[in-house]
């Protein structure tokens, strides 16, 4: 494997003020949801930092941290409006620069985009205009900020800056993106006002303006101030890109030493605060490009910069000064210790699935689907710092789950056998990334068979083993991730020959010609129907109860205008009574039965059903068996990797 060179732009010193940072790349702030209710931050969370600090990034940029009460807008947002939190905060800034990177502080008001239930009080915001989407509940009427409540919190932002320099921060970020306060300053969509605060771009910049100026008068001109703001709202009537460099410059002569280019908010379609998999890499460098090149300060420039060759053509030609990777650090901190040494092929790969918005929207916590170390890095350190003995391990099926427990335990020195009932490794997984812009999915799977090669996991394909087989192995223990199949619901004519079920047309082991009815609108049933409308076929959506009810919002926001766009009938509420012979006769809930005519196809997404009763006999094997994945249940992939990864943790 060939490294980066010495001379690689991406490891290059680079200078933020007179802040000079290891390289160039930033570690994005995001929200861990590790903070206790009142936003104290402990040592759980200065091992999340510090993992991501001892990986290679060369600033980490710790999570937006609320300068007041009225502004917060999750129940373990991190807090900074009292000294009391100053420990907690200087205990992060230790285990950074202990790890060898440098640590900024992101602060944050989440204005409307705050909900009275954690915010202790109506939400305030530039102008009486409720958010359409707050992501974390019910959004409300905010209440315009007087011109004295705009001094109140320009003050805040003040303090908690001087309590961050005074934990040892080695620079401050302001959040101007993604819809909270500054942002809806900065929007006209969000702020109506017609004083000094609203109408031209220079007045709407004027709030953050007024903090840069008092956090250089508070801390000094020298400490670095980041600026991270929206090249573009991605929703009607918010800022775009002309106003946006606008308001870059403004920011420099203010006396920001960075601006930090994102884009989005949690009501922009698509959701573009994170994008999903169906965003292009890089989305907002454009957008960074053309603030670099109308200021003089250093430009960042985040989303969806996933792997080392895209960062460095972002440097390399000139685009942004440093590269933010959030996700990409989530799913891997080591993503640029493994670029540097060569071995790109080796990083965990961020796949844009969204799990881990999703979890921090529900107030669970931060997670991620390929790696579930994360956040928990304190809780799990002396499992993953134990030698245990190697054991010889059989793991029962190849997909997600079977497949994290596989690699997992050879990581810890086991030696595995893996089994495969099918000719091919992968299960749900491979056929997760056919379907149109499901293609990241395809990524983890390559991951993943690197991995067994690498670590030298044999494999035994077309292979479901019996007792005799196992008891030939002799393994110290089994790993049973056999997986679901799908399910028959019990409808009059479903074993006609026009009717299939999903998985096959994923796979490709049927072709569809003509109209097609599809059944059932999980992310299988919406997938298949994406990909059959994508190839001309007309498709009626049958939706039993919710559209995409187990869907990270971005999913949903993306098949939503998805189906429209490709003009697929989605009938919601909806029971199959009977299948026939082109025809299907539906019952929708309160309304008379009718019957579909000229259907070609019939394709039944209704899920599956665990192959747990089957597997149960390997327990007369007589070691310990463990059973992980969908074998126990339906199981997103988030889901089965965790299991499979814990698992072989904790195997000895």
């Amino acid at each position: 494997m060939i490294a980066l060179s010495s001379s690689s732009s991406l490891f290059a010193p680079g200078k933020i003020g007179r802040l000079e940072v290891p390289n160039r790349i930033v570690f994005a702030a995001t929200s861990s949801e590790l903070a206790d209710t009142e936003g104290f931050v402990g040592d759980d969370v200065a091992e999340y930092y510090a993992e991501r600090a001892r990986g290679g990034a060369g600033l980490i940029i710790v999570e937006a941290t609320y300068v007041e009460q009225e502004g917060k807008r999750l129940r373990h947002n991190a807090m900074l409006h009292d000294d009391r939190f100053i420990p907690g905060m200087r205990k992060i800034v230790e285990a950074i620069h202990a790890a060898g990177a440098k640590a900024a502080l992101q602060l944050n008001h989440g204005g409307r985009e705050s909900i009275p239930e954690v915010c202790g009080s109506q939400p305030l915001a530039p102008s009486p205009r409720a958010s359409e989407f707050t992501g974390v509940g019910e959004a409300v009427v905010p209440k315009e900020l007087k011109i004295q409540e705009i001094d109140r919190i320009v003050e805040r932002f003040g303090d908690a800056a001087l309590r961050a320099k005074n934990a040892g921060y080695d620079a401050i970020e302001l959040h101007g993106a993604h819809g909270y306060l500054i942002s809806q300053f900065l929007s006209p969509e969000s702020n109506r006002r017609e004083d000094e605060y609203g109408g031209t771009p220079e007045n709407r910049a004027r709030f953050c303006v007024r903090i840069i100026r008092a956090l250089k008068a508070r801390l000094g001109r020298k400490f670095p101030i980041i600026v991270r703001m929206n090249g573009s709202d991605h929703f009607k009537r918010g800022l775009e890109i002309d106003d946006a460099i606008i308001v870059a410059q403004l920011f420099e002569a203010a006396g920001a030493d960075s601006v930090s280019v994102s884009g989005g908010v949690h009501s922009s379609r698509p959701y573009m605060v994170v994008p999903g998999m169906s965003v292009e890499r890089g989305c907002y460098v454009d957008y960074a490009s053309a603030v670099r090149r109308s200021v003089s300060i250093a430009t960042m420039v985040v989303g969806r910069i996933n792997t080392p060759a895209l960062a460095e053509e972002i440097l390399d030609r000139g685009h942004a000064d440093f590269v933010c990777l959030s996700r990409a650090l989530i799913a891997d901190p080591y993503f640029p210790t493994k670029a540097k040494s060569g071995h790109a092929d080796r990083i965990a790969p961020c796949i844009a699935c969204n799990e881990c918005i999703a979890t921090i929207h529900r107030h669970k916590g931060l997670a991620c689907t390929v790696n579930p170390i994360v956040s928990r890095e304190l809780e799990l350190k002396p499992l993953l710092s134990k030698n245990p003995a190697p054991r010889r391990i059989a793991v029962l099926g190849s997909g997600a789950a079977g497949l994290s427990a596989a690699v997992t335990a050879a990581r810890r020195g086991h030696r595995v056998h893996l089994y495969e009932r099918d000719e091919y490794i992968g299960g749900q997984l491979r056929l997760a990334f056919q379907p149109p812009h499901r293609e990241e999915i395809g990524n983890l799977l390559r991951y993943f068979s690197a991995e067994i090669d690498r670590l030298d996991i044999t494999v035994s394909v077309g292979l479901q083993p019996s007792l005799d087989q196992l008891r030939a192995l002799d393994p110290d223990a089994l790993v049973v991730a056999t997986g679901a199949e799908a399910t028959q619901p019990i409808i009059p004519g479903i074993g006609l020959p026009h009717v299939t079920a999903g998985w096959k047309v994923l796979a490709g082991a049927k072709e569809i010609d003509g109209t097609c009815v599809v059944v059932g609108g999980g992310l299988v049933g919406v997938e298949v129907a994406d990909l059959l409308a994508t190839r001309g076929t007309l498709v009626t959506l049958l939706v039993r109860s919710e559209f995409l009810k187990k869907a990270v919002h971005a999913d949903k926001v993306y098949y939503l205008d998805r189906i429209r766009e490709l003009g697929v009938e989605v009938i919601s509420n909806v029971q199959v009574n009977a299948i026939g012979d082109g025809w299907v006769e539906i019952q929708p809930e309160g309304r008379l039965r009718r019957v579909l005519h000229g259907v070609d196809n019939v394709v039944l997404c209704t899920g599956y059903r665990p192959r747990r009763a089957e597997s149960e006999h390997f327990e007369k094997l007589g070691v310990p068996v463990h059973y992980v994945g969908d074998v126990r249940g339906p199981r997103k992939f988030f889901e089965a990797i965790e299991e499979g990864t814990l698992v072989a943790l904790e195997l000895s």
